[in-house]
This record gives structure tokens, sequence and C-alpha cells, in this order.
């Protein structure tokens, strides 16, 4: 998309996962990539990784008022605008059911689901509007609009970004802003898993069978992979999509089956 070429553009959590397939996808567009995950290590392997030249990447926790400051301020000084601000960062953090969540794990969550959205859209904003093009994007999930029992948590903070990004295009005319929400990717949680099986198999076989298990109730048949969700977030931040806006876009290979 040649509209995306030189747009000056963040993707929080960007190390591995969601985040870092989108980085790449941006940089392939020629996009200037401002990535920021708490890990350096996999920051690193995406610098060597991505395509073009002049990306940042920032080590930070974003969990953290002042972890989201400290990145800020170097998107500011290395870019000096921003046109696409791409919310990705958030995990689930402890698997366990409503009896099983602490409140230091709801808070957790929502600091790092929820507020670290909240504080760099704050942040971006003046920026953002000083582009042409400029655009929010929420990587939300489908737990959102569809918990189950496991990790109340993270779905209720799920649901207040979904619902945030309403709140913020309803307020802001010359922004689109709209949300993204992944069915079952693969992704470093779903690594997790599979690697606490490997006292009994290999961390291949473990993988190959959550896959497996988890593609049988999707249409299509297979669990997502973080490159499935790249093609709808380079649409939403090029000129191409102007007119969208306050909308949630379903990725999940049919999973939720919802026809609104």
């Amino acid at each position: 998309m040649s509209s995306l070429k030189n747009r000056k553009v963040i993707v929080t959590g960007a190390a591995d996962g969601i985040g870092r397939a989108i980085a790449l996808a941006f940089g392939k567009e020629g996009a200037l990539v401002a990535g920021c995950s708490r890990g350096s290590e996999g920051l690193e392997s995406l610098g060597k990784e991505i395509e073009g030249s002049g990306h940042l990447f920032f080590s930070a926790d974003l969990s953290k008022a002042e972890g989201i400051q400290a990145f800020f301020d170097k998107v500011r000084e290395s870019f000096g605008g921003i046109d696409v601000l791409v919310n990705n960062v958030g995990a689930v953090l402890k698997l366990g059911n409503f009896f099983e969540v602490s409140d230091e794990d709801w808070e957790n969550s929502f600091q790092l689901n929820l507020m670290s959205a909240v504080r760099l859209c704050r942040l971006s904003i003046p920026f953002l509007r000083e582009s042409s093009c400029a655009r929010i994007i929420n990587i939300s999930s489908i737990a959102a609009s569809h918990p189950q029992e496991i990790f109340p948590h993270y779905s209720a903070m799920k649901a207040g970004l979904s619902n945030l990004t309403v709140s913020l295009a309803q307020t802001l005319d010359d922004i689109c802003v709209n949300s993204v929400s992944p069915g079952p990717v693969w992704s470093r949680s779903w690594e997790e898993e599979a690697k606490a099986q490997e006292n009994e198999i290999s961390f291949e076989q473990a993988k190959k069978n959550i896959m497996e298990q988890t593609g049988k109730n999707i249409p299509l048949k297979r669990m997502g992979v973080p490159e499935d969700l790249t093609g709808l977030v380079l649409f939403l931040a090029s000129e191409k999509s102007a007119w969208i806006t306050a909308t949630n876009f379903t990725i999940d290979g049919g999973l939720t089956r919802n026809p609104f």
C-alpha cells in the first residue's frame, strides 16, 4: 500500500507475536516504525529483520506511566510526529478463573491491557492531529465480546479497550479509531502452554496438538498466526480506510460466527 510509505507508526508489544508481524508488515510497506516492548532481545532481532531504515526500537515497561513517557519522548525526539498508533501490547499475565485471580492480578491486567493504551493515546493525539491521515488501531480480542470462565480479568480489560475505541472515535472527528479482535492466534502465551508439556512430549508435538485441537472448532479448521492480522491493520492505517471509524473488526477464522 503505497500510501504507507514514510508514515510514522508506533507499534507496542513489537518484540514478538502479533506486534512483531505488524511491525514487519509496516516496514515492508516503507513506513517508519517505532517499536516498543519490555524485552530488548526480541527488539534486537526485529531490528535485524525489518525492511527499511530509520526505525526506532525502545525497551520499556508499558504497564508503567514512566515507561510510556520514556518511550514516547524517544519517539518524539526521533520522528518528530506520528501518523499511526497501534496499541498492541497486552497479555493474560495469569491463567485462572474468577476465584484464582487476585486484586493484584486485576490491577496488573488493568495497567498493561487498558491503561497503556489510554496513556499512549493521551500523549499521541496532539501529534496525530497534525497528520493528514491519522489512525489509532487498538488490538483487542474476541475475549472482549465472548468471555469464558478462564482469565476474566483479561477479558474485562479487552472489553474496556474495545469500548474506549468507540468512545475515542466519537471524541476525535479528525482521527479514525478502530479496533481489531483476533481469535486464537499462536503467540507467546500458547508457546508457554506448549513448553509446560515438554516433560511428557516434545515442544513441537505439543504445539501441533494445541493447534490441531484449537482448530477443530474454527470453520477454517486452523488456528491463526500473527500474519493473518497484518493485511487488515495495514488497510486500516491506509488512506483507503478514510471513512471507517468506531468499528471493531473480528479476525478469528469464523469462530464467533457473528453476522452483525
